[in-house]
């Protein structure tokens, strides 16, 4: 496929509600022609030429990336597409090293890459509030101690790094097409928010945890003790969101390794978003992430991340 080809694909996801056509990305004007202009490599000095849209009415230029999460983009557009081609086909994710050599690019470049695509499928999946039987659960990751060599030493050993320990929560409906919500936080911070993350007749399936018991005043909740059973073989259970956790575990554990406390909920979202899509065709997942990043705005946080621009500030 030539760089031309790559770009008309971006053009009909970009402009999929007006049937493929071009309108104006500031005010919605459907009178634009094409244009294209000449930009040389402030480094190698190559010209290269760019196509570009004017409107007729706000006579402001424009791109197929402008304004979205590919703003600024660098990269060309058949790698774009390959990068998101790849990261959709990981069932449990695709590390940027793995990327950097697939596509040839920096490690930075299909990092900051990557977590644009993230961003998209995150505010996808927490932009929503669930109904009906819905299972919520927390658990913790990272901060792994390793075991001391002598047998002695290992009796009084801590399992974990506290201060280095990550929460992460999770709801999710019931159904073969439920939707997974994503939380960055225990149990006692979910109940805080519940009501903003689902309908007030919905009914909540947890397990013993104290802080669960908050919401028995204002939701059936139907609760499993875990201490004695995992299910009662009457449909209380949590198993829906424990096999999430496992998702998440093996995400962590199997690809990506490790990642900071600051990314958890990135990751997290990710993993939310490839649960609820975990049945649907690579081709479709790659239309969703593609469409998702195309109609998000300019994330403020990795737009200009690796040169410091933003950074501070975000």
């Amino acid at each position: 496929m030539p760089e031309s080809e790559a770009e008309s694909a971006f053009e009909a996801i970009r402009f999929a509600d007006k049937g493929g056509e071009p309108f104006c990305v500031w005010c919605d004007c459907e009178a634009v022609y094409r244009i294209t202009r000449n930009v040389t490599n402030r480094k190698t000095g190559k010209i290269t030429s760019r196509r570009l849209f004017k409107c007729q009415k706000c006579l402001k230029q424009f791109s197929v990336t402008s304004g979205t999460m590919f703003h600024g983009r660098k990269l060309a557009f058949k790698k774009i597409m390959a990068a998101v081609l790849l990261f959709a086909d990981g069932a449990a994710g695709k590390a940027a090293l793995h990327l950097r050599r697939d596509i040839k690019c920096n490690h930075k470049t299909a990092w900051t890459l990557q977590h644009r695509l993230r961003e998209a499928m995150t505010s996808y999946v927490t932009a929503r509030r669930l109904t009906g039987p819905i299972e919520m659960d927390s658990t913790d990751f990272g901060g792994k101690v390793r075991k001391a060599n002598r047998a002695e030493d290992r009796k009084n050993q801590p399992r974990r790094h506290m201060d280095k320990v990550v929460t992460v929560s999770v709801l999710r409906e019931r159904g073969r097409h439920g939707r997974v919500v994503p939380f960055l936080g225990n149990e006692a911070a979910l109940v805080k928010v519940i009501n903003t993350l689902i309908d007030p007749l919905s009914k909540p399936f947890v397990d013993e945890h104290p802080a669960w018991n908050a919401l028995f005043a204002q939701f059936p909740v139907r609760q499993i003790k875990h201490k004695d059973r995992y299910s009662d073989l009457h449909g209380t259970s949590t198993n829906l969101a424990e096999s999430y956790f496992s998702r998440f575990k093996r995400m962590y554990n199997g690809t990506y390794r490790h990642f900071s406390r600051q990314y958890a909920q990135a990751y997290n979202g990710e993993c939310a978003w490839r649960e609820e899509h975990r049945r649907s065709p690579n081709g479709d997942q790659f239309i969703l992430i593609a469409a998702g990043a195309l109609h998000h705005p300019p994330s403020p946080i990795w737009r200009g991340y690796y040169q410091r621009t933003l950074r501070k500030a975000a």
